[in-house]
């Protein structure tokens, strides 16, 4: 059997178009997240999710739109932050990375406990310019339901959703995975059941499912394959972060010059990007080239 396992979002519709659905293997990017961050096991687990949800939603983005979802709890994470595009690229980052915490009662990573109470918010930046956030309140903090509480509230969209992450004793990533279905105008009762069916009838989780299958079409088959499907779109996914160097220069030549005054009393300095954890270090004379033009 050939091994086809790298990250991948396929889209396309079931049941003779009545629904839309969403698959995402991620693994290897939120491995790629945990490296950066250096997470504990439930911190991968809480960050992967909401990053593999973020693509979910942003698959229908177009162009240069994005997306960002942030998980605003009261757990000892302190919040999670994720940022899709519809080319597949994600980014992320928790507040607090190293949190560890007992797995819960049936022996699994206890992510609602980390997440705790507060709020869902996704931030949509579209191609014409608009900007807006929808805010709704946590339902139970494991993600995939807060994802589909807030379709059904904010967009009107009834779903199911699925998000996983599988990590080993060493806390690598073993598996990551995602599945979204939406229901399209004007789904019948007979649609809801085959897909609710389909779902009870998994005997794995979705993380599982990716760490066992050896290719996205497996994944698919698996988690849709009592269903009539047709795929509409393949794309590939993966750990992606705009900062840069220039970009952390113009925000510094930003600060003006009273505000840069203070980072140049200390000769030099180091900044860190939130997203990626990219260290980025302006020796003195940087400094003073940049102040110059921030005098400006």
């Amino acid at each position: 059997m050939p091994n086809d396992r790298h990250d991948e979002i396929w889209v396309g519709t079931l049941l003779q178009g009545e629904a839309r659905w969403v698959v995402a293997r991620t693994t290897d990017l939120v491995e790629e997240a945990r490296k950066r961050h250096q997470t504990s096991p439930v911190a991968t687990a809480a960050l992967g999710r909401l990053m593999t949800g973020a693509l979910l939603l942003a698959s229908s983005l177009k162009g240069e739109e994005e997306l960002t979802i942030r998980l605003l709890g009261d757990g000892p994470l302190g919040g999670v932050v994720a940022v899709g595009n519809a080319q597949g690229e994600v980014r992320g980052y928790v507040h607090e990375p190293f949190v560890e915490l007992p797995l819960n009662e049936k022996g699994k990573l206890d992510v609602a406990q980390a997440v705790g109470q507060g709020e869902f918010a996704v931030s949509k930046s579209l191609k014409n310019g608009e900007n807006y956030t929808s805010m709704v309140p946590l339902v139970s903090g494991e993600i995939a339901e807060d994802l589909v509480h807030y379709l059904l509230t904010s967009e009107q969209i009834p779903s199911a959703a699925l998000l996983g992450v599988l990590v080993e004793r060493d806390f690598q990533v073993a598996g990551a995975a995602g599945l979204l279905i939406q229901l399209l105008p004007g789904a019948s009762e007979a649609c809801i059941e085959k897909i609710e069916e389909q779902l009870k009838g998994l005997t794995q989780g979705i993380s599982k499912i990716a760490v066992e299958s050896s290719s996205m079409e497996e994944i698919v088959q698996t988690l849709l394959g009592g269903l009539s499907y047709q795929v509409l779109e393949k794309r590939p996914a993966g750990f992606h972060c705009t900062c840069s160097k220039e970009r952390i220069e113009a925000t510094l030549i930003s600060l003006g010059q009273e505000g840069f005054e203070e980072i140049l009393e200390d000769q030099q300095a180091e900044l860190i990007c939130h997203f990626c954890n990219e260290h980025y270090h302006f020796d003195e004379k940087e400094l003073i080239e940049l102040y110059e033009q921030a005098k400006k």
